[in-house]
């Protein structure tokens, strides 16, 4: 069985040490980048199944790269996450192609339950509830 792969995303180190680590022992190769830049550029170098972005981050945010996964032909079936502290501008990664926004902080339990769904295609927007 293939590893599934997940990049992370955030300009915090403490949320890519936590997200490699958390993901890591649940069976994942795990690749983390801290622009959205280096986002994209790896996601369309490594084909992760999943893409966890922070919505601000330097040199390109977490919006714009969700936006350029899911416009590039390669790439658009990448399950892009955005998630943010921010509570008012979360919801706008819908108009940017996410699969899912959700609020910081994280709970990793309950967003490696929410990937699965995603992928399975049976799924609620975890931060609307669509």
């Amino acid at each position: 069985m293939t590893e599934k792969k997940v990049l992370i995303a955030d300009d915090e180190r403490s949320i890519l040490l936590a997200g490699k680590m958390f993901f890591e022992r649940n069976g994942y190769y795990t690749i983390t980048v801290d622009d959205g830049e280096k986002a994209v550029a790896a996601v369309k170098k490594e084909r992760p199944e999943f893409a966890l972005l922070d919505a601000i981050m330097p040199v390109k945010n977490g919006f714009e790269a969700c936006k350029e996964i899911k416009e590039n032909s390669e790439t658009k079936d990448t399950v892009v996450i955005v998630f943010s502290g921010n509570v008012p501008e979360i919801e706008i990664g819908f108009d940017y192609g996410a699969d899912d926004c959700i609020i910081k902080p994280l709970d990793w339990d309950k967003l490696i339950e929410r990937m699965e769904k995603l992928v399975k295609g049976d799924g609620e927007n975890i931060s609307n509830n669509k």
